[in-house]
C-alpha cells in the first residue's frame, strides 16, 4: 500500500499539489493517507472532493478526528488521537495555580490563523489593559506574513480584520525568549512554555486549531488551562465542549452563557466576542468571587486530566 503525508490547515491541504501527483501516480491501486495525527474535517479541506476525481483500489485516511467518517473511503482513528491528554504521572503545577489579578484574560497565541487574528485584534482593541498578550507572529516580517489569513478574517467579521489592520504594527507581543512553537513537543512541554505567566491572568482564551467542520480535537491548548486551574472559553469545533463534557470534565455554564458552542463557526466567534465584552466588565472583586467559587471545578478538571480516567468513547452531537 502506498502511503503519502497530508498537511491540512482548518480549510485546505497546505501540500496540495505533492498529494495531487501522488493520487495520479497511485491511481487504480492502494493508498493510505496519513493526517499527520491532525483531527481537522476531511470534508472542509476538501479531500474527499478531491479523491473523486481518481479511482482507487481501495483508500485509507488515518485521522485524529474521533468523527471522521465516509461511506467509499474507510477512515481510521490515529492510535495518537488523545495524545495531548496523555501525561507523565509526575507532573505537578499546584505552586502555580493561584491569580494575582494583574489582567482578567490571557491570549496566548502561535500561528496566524483567522480566529486567533480576531481574537486578538478585539481584545487589542477593546480591553487592552485586562489582557496578557503572547503573540509570536511578526507581521512585519515578509515570510511569515504569508501565513496570516487576514483574508478569511475578513469574510468572517470585517470589522475584526480592520482592528487588526489598525494595531498590526504593534506586533509581535512576546513574553517569552521562544520566538516560534516547538513542533512534536509533549503536552507538559508546551505547557511549561507558558505555565509561569498564568498566575496573571484569570480566563484563558484558547483558540483551537480546527474551527470548521464535524471534528474534536482538542491540543495542549485546551488541556493546559485544566492542568494550571483556570477557566476557558473556547474558539474550537462546533460542539467542543459538549465533548469534553462527555470526556467527564467540566465546564462553566454556571457562570457564564457557553451556548456559542452548539453554533457554526461565524456565529461561534461573534458570541465569543460578545461574551468577553461581558466578562469584561465585571470588576476583580467579582472575578475574584466567581474565581474562588468555581475551585471546584477547577480541582475537579485537574485530578481528572492528572490521573488519566478520563472517558474516550465519545458519541458525535445530533
Amino acid at each position: 500500500m502506498k502511503t503519502f503525508n497530508v498537511s491540512p490547515s482548518d480549510s485546505g491541504i497546505w501540500n496540495r499539489l505533492e498529494l495531487e501527483r501522488f493520487l495520479i501516480e497511485n491511481q487504480d491501486k492502494d493508498i493510505k493517507l496519513m493526517l499527520q495525527e491532525e483531527g481537522c474535517s476531511c470534508v472542509e479541506i476538501g479531500l474527499y472532493d478531491l479523491l473523486d476525481l481518481y479511482n482507487f483500489k481501495s483508500v485509507v485516511i488515518e485521522s485524529s478526528n474521533i468523527f471522521e467518517h465516509h461511506p467509499v473511503y474507510k477512515s481510521v482513528l490515529s492510535p495518537r488521537a488523545f495524545k495531548f491528554f496523555d501525561l507523565p504521572t509526575s507532573v505537578d503545577y499546584q505552586k502555580i495555580h493561584k491569580w494575582n489579578q494583574s489582567k482578567s484574560f490571557g491570549i496566548l497565541y502561535n500561528r496566524p490563523i483567522w480566529h486567533r487574528l480576531g481574537l486578538l485584534a478585539h481584545m487589542y482593541e477593546y480591553h487592552r489593559h485586562q489582557t496578557l498578550f503572547n503573540f509570536r507572529h511578526d507581521p512585519g516580517c515578509v515570510d511569515q506574513r504569508k501565513l496570516f489569513e487576514l483574508t478569511e478574517l475578513f469574510m468572517h467579521h470585517p470589522e475584526s480584520a480592520a482592528n487588526f489592520l489598525k494595531h498590526y504594527r504593534d506586533f509581535p507581543l512576546r513574553l517569552e525568549n521562544h520566538d516560534g512553537y516547538t513542533k512534536g513537543a509533549s503536552t507538559k512541554q508546551h505547557v511549561d512554555q507558558l505555565c509561569n505567566f498564568y498566575e496573571n491572568f484569570l480566563v484563558d482564551i484558547v483558540a483551537e486549531t480546527f474551527v470548521k467542520g464535524v471534528t474534536f480535537f482538542a491540543t495542549e491548548k485546551t488541556v493546559r488551562p485544566f492542568l494550571l486551574k483556570k477557566p476557558f472559553v473556547a474558539m474550537a469545533a462546533s460542539n467542543h465542549l459538549l465533548y469534553l463534557r462527555q470526556m467527564g470534565f467540566k465546564t462553566f455554564y454556571e457562570y457564564w452563557d457557553e451556548d456559542y458552542d452548539g453554533f457554526s463557526e461565524i456565529n461561534r466567534y461573534s458570541k465569543i466576542l460578545n461574551l468577553l465584552d461581558h466578562l469584561s466588565g465585571k470588576s476583580n472583586k467579582e472575578l475574584s468571587e466567581m474565581y474562588n467559587d468555581m475551585q471546584g471545578i477547577l480541582d475537579h478538571n485537574y485530578n481528572l486530566i492528572t490521573s488519566g480516567k478520563f472517558s474516550t468513547n465519545l458519541k458525535i452531537a445530533t
